[in-house]
């Protein structure tokens, strides 16, 4: 009954510290992905109406990303703290064993993990689904999408560039608009005071410019042609030729399961299953990682958490785009660097005799943590 005591509690530190690291990573995400979708908006490329979808579909996909080194970081600052203050010792010493121990930290490890697979195959795919269709919307609306002032724009359309100086008060114009185009060799070099979205235009390209001057002629050649106009349309990018767009990862899982022998799609599907799977590899290397010598610091061994951490996931973005090139075989897919990671802990395990293997015995494995 007392072991069982000391699990719960455990695992209630565990629940505790994870809510209050996820609490700062989400605030470190909203803070980057609202400067991102600010710029974004301040550049014209996303209407300013945009802005709290983008947000929280961004900070959404963030944290559930980042959810994995969140768990870490609470199970290695608990565990630090009770290896600190000897905890760990004296639990040993009163017949816990790291099996129970393991148990504690697989209370949160476990549901954790299975609500992030919930999430990663049937909630993110419609989150970037969704988000997908906020940027087909934001292509098609008749606001200034696509138009960065200050900088050239080339379109492929009639061999064009187009250049505005900037952004009217209200955001509804471009002030001071300059465009060069080829047409059958002749250049048309227009320039305008001011250029607004067509509202008659089915989807976006196509501007109305007022009050401008067109000059058309053959580069070379003294003899130009001057058009002076109070309005007139013109196209600066290309229409939009399909129906949306449709990536990868906004695919639903069952469809990526259909196709899995597609390198691309097993890429994504092995991608959703690895993140839940990364929550128990971490779980089980925490415990070894964080048997340090008492009073050390609860802090001691976070640059070790981290660098495990950051290998991990390199590990599975390289294994990712290995696979999905084709340079990896199916068969392989990513479970190649779990396996890494679990040779790592039964190393770390060994070393700190969680495996009763050699000359120390798992009751004395908790001293072990004064070998650095």
């Amino acid at each position: 009954m007392i072991l069982r005591r000391a699990e719960r509690f455990i695992a209630r530190e565990l629940l505790v510290t994870q809510t209050a690291v996820t609490i700062v990573l989400l605030l470190v995400i909203i803070g980057g992905v609202l400067a991102r979708v600010l710029r974004d908006v301040a550049e014209g490329t996303i209407p300013v109406d945009f802005l709290p979808g983008m947000v929280a579909f961004g900070a959404f996909k963030g944290i559930v990303f980042l959810w994995p080194v969140a768990l870490f970081l609470a199970f290695m600052l608990v565990l630090g703290r009770l290896q600190r203050d000897s905890e760990l010792i004296a639990l040993q010493a009163s017949g816990m064993s790291f099996a129970a121990l393991y148990r504690a930290l697989f209370w949160v490890a476990a549901p954790a993990a299975m609500f992030l697979l919930v999430l990663m195959t049937l909630v993110v795919p419609r989150t970037e689904a969704q988000v997908d269709q906020l940027r087909d919307l934001a292509e098609q609306r008749s606001d200034l999408v696509g138009i960065t002032p200050g900088r050239f724009l080339r379109s492929r359309v009639g061999e064009q560039v187009f250049f505005a100086e900037r952004l009217s008060a209200d955001r509804e114009a471009l002030l001071e608009v300059f465009i060069y185009r080829e047409v059958d060799g002749e250049a048309q070099i227009t320039v305008a005071e001011r250029a607004i979205p067509d509202p008659s235009a089915e989807g976006s390209g196509f501007l109305i410019l007022e009050n401008g001057y067109r000059h058309v002629g053959v580069p070379g050649e003294g003899s130009f042609q001057m058009l002076e106009f109070e309005r007139l349309r013109t196209q600066i990018t290309e229409p939009d030729a399909g129906a949306g767009r449709r990536s990868l990862n906004a695919m639903s899982t069952l469809d990526l399961w259909e196709q899995r022998d597609r390198p691309g799609h097993r890429a994504e599907l092995e991608w959703r299953i690895a993140m839940p799977l990364s929550i128990l590899v971490l779980a089980l290397i925490a415990l070894p990682l964080a048997l340090v010598p008492p009073r050390t610091g609860r802090y001691a061994r976070i640059p070790a958490a981290i660098g495990v951490y950051v290998l991990y996931a390199n590990f599975l973005i390289l294994g990712q785009g290995q696979l999905s090139d084709g340079r990896t075989p199916l068969a392989l897919g990513l479970w190649w660097t779990h396996g890494l990671m679990l040779l790592l802990w039964l190393l770390l395990a060994w070393r700190k005799g969680l495996l009763a293997l050699g000359e120390r015995s798992p009751r004395r494995a908790a001293a072990a943590g004064a070998r650095p």
